[in-house]
């Protein structure tokens, strides 16, 4: 199908533009003779007929790029992406956040901890006592981990939404040597399905 030619004589002559251009299907022509109709009701104005008219005329020969299909706008294969998406929202305790986000951005927390422990082991010498360098991992690391608490419990807060829990389950953290545990299970689960209290679905955002 060949692409649709501007009319230069306006919508009074659209049956004469659309046998001249032969281009245009009778739902479009439905579709324009209606949006006339409401122009001459004073429904919406000149410009909007225009840019509707537009729409309906050359729209359907545009190809549009593809969307992105996962929570946050992101590609599903963009995986830093993922991983970093928890510090862009970092103490945003609304809303909903799917198991990939949570266990994406787990992944920051674990690489910070094998890259700090592994060069301060490195700078142990024969008696086990760290160098300069292994004691500043260690404060790295410390550092590191306090800077993620707040968008740790923020994505599991969400988490906690996607299931139509209360946020306030975060809490179960702070129950001494099992709390961490619970919660790390409870984020094995799957979001409810469609919208919930908390939000629209993160999996069809």
């Amino acid at each position: 199908m060949l692409p649709v030619q501007p009319c230069p004589f306006g919508f009074g002559f659209i049956t004469s533009c659309i046998k001249e251009t032969q281009m245009v299907d009778t739902e479009a022509l439905q579709n324009l003779e209606k949006l006339n109709q409401l122009k001459n009701d004073g429904i919406i104005s000149d410009a909007e007929f225009e840019r509707s008219k537009e729409r309906l005329l050359f729209g359907r020969t545009e190809r549009k790029p593809a969307q992105p299909t996962s929570s946050g706008n992101l590609a599903p294969d963009d995986h830093v992406g993922w991983m970093i998406l928890p510090l862009k929202r970092y103490a945003q305790f609304t809303g909903r956040a799917s198991r990939k986000e949570f266990w994406m951005f787990q992944l920051v927390s674990v690489a910070l901890v094998l890259l700090t422990v592994t060069i301060a082991a490195i700078d142990q010498n024969d008696f086990g006592e760290s160098g300069l360098i292994g004691n500043l991992m260690l404060v790295v690391l410390v550092l590191g981990l306090l800077g993620l608490l707040i968008p740790q419990l923020a994505v599991q807060a969400r988490r906690f939404h996607d299931q139509n829990r209360s946020g306030w389950f975060v809490l179960l953290n702070f129950i001494p040597y099992i709390g961490a545990l619970i919660v790390l299970v409870m984020m094995v689960i799957d979001g409810t399905p469609g919208e919930n209290r908390f939000g629209p679905n993160p999996k069809d955002a």
